[in-house]
């Protein structure tokens, strides 16, 4: 794999090579610089010694590295027409290294890569078995890899790093606005942090996969005096998370699971104070292809610890909220929240299609096209026993 060309002298062209993506932190940082001949005529390249880097690893600030070359390679390499020639750079892992790290090349036209670093006891054999998978091959596959990467107009949602590890999206974020009866617009942003990187990115130890998340939903009334939020629903959460627990079935691709206890209140006093504490747990299933169209299922059981101004809940809300995606990483997605209430047919559709804007607009922009449908009670938990019309919004959506 390519992390992208750049140009050097002449017709010559040096590329960086995307190292596995999984390194053993007792093993140098080891990259690549593949030097072609694309000119018809016999080349003298000139070879850089050295070759620094930025290094962005968790919460600190870049740091650079510098790499040295093997010194084995000549200061000077001569090509041949259409011959090509690797160079190696290695340096040790900095100490403060933990997790997922971009590695940003200082002086090339290179795209960052991620890495994910691992300190665990099986490191160095994961490492090489990630390693064999990277090993590049000829000039003509690597031209093809990299305009297949010059063509590529959206970028995946497969990383969902935000700081290399520790912060990243949890709920969707996203601004929208609709109408039926009164202009409510509504937005929401969210995010998740890991308080401990563990040493072996595969593990499931319960404060190795810690996690504190936040999200905050408004729904703002556009269409009244001095547009007031009509509410805001202001919910912390306290969680172990793992994406895939290992379980393997011929049912399902993969499995996760999340449990935990969250917090959910509108901030107000008096008669219009809501709030209620939970404890959760949230079996995730995957069937398919994870990286094209696949069905994702995960329904949320609750156990309601304590609620004021709203005790009652249970009976429009219920105990399970039923979450149910289909769609692909890299075009477009449904996903629909459902609940059900303990008394007659009380409870709610929640219903949101996502489309990534790259493939709308051009590839210059990020996010998505986010269209959204509410029918049914307590789309905030101030109205909680209010049955709303139903509302449909359109708006723009950030992570989904």
């Amino acid at each position: 794999m390519l992390a992208l060309f750049s140009s050097a002298a002449a017709h010559a062209t040096v590329a960086v090579l995307q190292p596995a993506r999984e390194a053993a932190a007792a093993q140098p940082l080891d990259l690549t610089l593949l030097y072609t001949d694309d000119d018809t005529a016999p080349l003298t390249v000139d070879v850089p010694k050295q070759l620094t880097v930025n290094l962005t690893n968790g919460d600190l600030p870049p740091a650079p590295l510098t790499l040295q070359r093997d010194p084995a390679t000549p200061d000077r390499l001569q090509l041949a027409p259409g011959q090509y020639r690797r160079v190696r750079y290695a340096a040790p892992w900095p100490a403060s290294a933990r997790g997922t790290v971009k590695i940003d090349p200082v002086g090339f036209d290179a795209s960052p890569m991620l890495v994910t670093l691992n300190r665990g006891e099986n490191q160095t054999q994961i490492a090489a078995a990630e390693a064999r998978e990277t090993q590049a091959a000829t000039p003509t596959q690597l031209a093809s890899a990299t305009a297949a990467a010059d063509t590529a107009a959206v970028p995946t949602t497969t990383i969902d790093t935000m700081l290399s590890g520790r912060f990243s999206t949890f709920e969707p974020i996203y601004f929208a606005d609709g109408r039926n009866g009164d202009n409510l617009a509504k937005f929401q942003f969210s995010f998740k942090y890991r308080l401990h990187l563990p040493d072996d990115p595969r593990s499931r130890g319960f404060l190795d996969n810690l996690y504190f998340a936040y999200t905050q939903t408004s729904i703002w009334n556009l269409s009244a005096p001095s547009a007031p939020f009509r509410d805001t629903s202001y919910q912390p959460q306290l969680f172990y998370y793992v994406q895939d627990t290992g379980w393997k079935s011929p049912l399902f691709t993969r499995m996760g699971v999340a449990a935990g206890i969250g917090h959910e209140s509108n901030g107000r006093s008096g008669a219009e104070s809501r709030a209620i504490n939970i404890a959760f747990v949230r079996p995730t299933w995957d069937f398919g292809d994870l990286g094209g169209n696949h069905l994702t299922l995960s329904p949320k059981f609750y156990y309601y610890l304590s609620k004021s101004g709203n005790e009652d809940i249970a009976d429009y809300r219920g105990y399970v909220d039923f979450l149910v995606k289909y769609g692909s990483p890299d075009a477009w997605q449904l996903a629909t929240t459902l609940r059900k209430g303990t008394k007659h047919w009380y409870g709610s559709v929640d219903t949101q299609l996502t489309y990534p804007l790259a493939k709308l607009i051009g590839s210059a922009w990020g996010g998505y096209l986010w269209v959204g449908y509410f029918n049914g009670y307590g789309e905030d938990i101030l109205d909680y026993n209010q049955r709303h019309h139903w509302i449909a919004r359109i708006g723009y959506s950030i992570a989904r």
